[in-house]
């Protein structure tokens, strides 16, 4: 009977394990749309559940947040997409979740923002707070320039220096180093053209309430208009 017994158990535990894991996952996707649709709702702006397209022709081209397949997963879409114009910026947040290989994974809160001017061709700008945080397996480029402002190392990453623009300013790089002093968490962002966006540049880092949304588009903003 015991022999019996023990396999049985053995497998019920698993089983209860398995739910216990999906039930809280299904929470917690439940309570990041939650943020995002109550973020819309406030502002007057658009929400959707899934991305129309809109999501993905924006940030195409970006590092990272531009990868719409999965070796494993196959096509991913943008998740909990608000979009329209926000303190006079037209404006387009989103969550999107994808897997570089097998082990690493990460998920993405963007805020991006599309300029009346071009801001720079193509660059990142990294706020590092150790050596660890200037490595990145999806930016492409080289750094360009390392300023340390405050409590950051800003990091500049372009193709090249005209690539960059006015991104490599001692007076735009402090700041953006103020604006993300402010902040609840570490930022990075990245400009093609007139598009830059913003996000939490932590990989295990989330957005829990619609005031750190906020802040995050705020900020996305605040870096366009400089």
């Amino acid at each position: 009977m015991k022999d019996v017994l023990i396999p049985v158990g053995l497998l019920l535990f698993i089983i209860l394990f398995a739910f216990a894991i999906i039930h809280t996952a299904r929470k917690q996707r439940k309570a990041k749309s939650s943020v995002f649709r109550g973020f819309a709702e406030k502002n007057g702006l658009r929400y959707l559940e899934v991305d129309d397209g809109k999501a993905q022709q924006f940030a195409q081209d970006f590092d990272g947040i531009g990868q719409f397949r999965s070796p494993s997963l196959g096509k991913v879409i943008p998740k909990d997409v608000v979009e329209g114009t926000l303190n006079g910026s037209e404006t387009i947040l989103f969550r999107h979740s994808i897997r570089f290989s097998e082990g690493w994974a990460r998920e993405w809160f963007v805020a991006g923002v599309t300029s009346a001017e071009i801001i720079a061709e193509r660059c990142a700008v990294q706020f590092c707070r150790g050596k660890s945080h200037k490595r990145s397996l999806y930016l492409q480029d080289p750094a360009v320039k390392e300023q340390t402002i405050g409590i950051y190392n800003l990091v500049v990453r372009a193709a090249g220096s005209s690539a960059a623009g006015k991104l490599l300013d001692e007076s735009i790089l402090k700041k953006l180093a103020d604006f993300a002093r402010a902040l609840p968490f570490r930022p990075e962002i990245q400009v093609r053209g007139k598009r830059i966006v913003a996000y939490l540049a932590d990989r295990n880092a989330t957005v829990d309430d619609v005031e750190t949304l906020e802040k995050l588009a705020e900020f996305a903003r605040s870096a366009a208009l400089i």
